[in-house]
């Protein structure tokens, strides 16, 4: 090949890199198990984040990024929720990046716009059983609920039910999390709990508005929330060093931002 067509070309294939954000040939890979909902986020990082690349695991969710993350299994794992006392006794280190926001979704048909905390605990543990006992249609209710290891329906458990065990004769338990939005669009008595940040543009469904607060991530005041962690065995090294110091800097911040609500002012690891 002539010396410039030959330079035109590697010239070229620099430029289209950079703009499709493909990461450096000596990118090293990082592995993530974890939370689908802090999954979400390292799945955004990857268009921005070019000094690395991931290898993302959400099927074990909260609970599985912990235990992976403690037995050294994982570079990287995520929790969205607090992380767990008996985790960190084992030299696990947390780093918060964020809190996300939980919505209780109905199918758009549903006259139902606002329910208290008190409707909603009796909605998700079996004793109101069909709208009318709301103010809806006489529609039997079907609840959907996240599977036993995310934290989304222990956090849920813990803000709504207050502790109470979720029951009732039409609950159904949904994997994975993002699934519960094409359940509910496609049952009209449908209600259920998923991430703010995993509905993406999900139509046939709205979201309730919790004791008369609006549901967003803009609303402060919105009861239902998470802190979201990045958590690693020990000290972070290395690229898993620099990747968690990019994520709490304003670059990844502003990143985590399109689809949560920012940390505020986290510590930022030395340099």
């Amino acid at each position: 090949m002539h010396a410039n067509v030959l330079r035109i070309a590697i010239v070229t294939g620099l430029a289209l890199a950079f703009l499709v954000g493909i990461p450096d040939a000596d990118a090293g890979e990082i592995k993530y198990v974890g939370s689908s909902t802090v999954g979400k986020f390292m799945n955004d990082a990857q268009s921005a984040y070019t000094d690395s690349t991931f290898s993302l695991n959400t099927k074990p969710e909260s609970g599985g990024g912990e235990n992976a993350t403690a037995a050294g299994k994982t570079d990287i794992g995520g929790v969205a929720r607090e992380v767990k006392e008996q985790i960190l006794a084992k030299g696990v280190n947390k780093y918060l990046i964020g809190h996300d926001a939980i919505g209780v979704l109905v199918n758009s048909k549903n006259p139902v716009s606002d329910l208290s905390t008190a409707q909603l605990k009796d909605i998700f543990t079996g004793q109101v059983h069909n709208w009318s006992q709301v103010g809806g249609k006489d529609m039997a209710i079907t609840v959907y609920v996240t599977n036993t290891q995310s934290a989304t329906r222990k956090v849920f458990a813990k803000k709504v039910l207050g502790g109470a065990d979720y029951g009732g004769p039409r609950i159904k338990t949904i994997r994975p999390d993002p699934a519960i939005a094409a359940k509910v669009a496609d049952d009209e008595g449908g209600i259920g709990q998923l991430s703010f940040a995993l509905m993406g543009n999900s139509s046939g469904i709205k979201l309730i508005n919790p004791d008369g607060q609006t549901a967003s991530v803009d609303n402060s005041a919105y009861p239902i929330t998470r802190p979201l962690y990045l958590i690693t065995k020990g000290e972070p090294q290395g690229e898993v060093r620099l990747f968690i110091r990019w994520a709490l800097s304003d670059a990844g911040q502003t990143v985590l931002k399109n689809s949560f609500v920012g940390a505020g002012t986290p510590a930022n690891l030395a340099p």
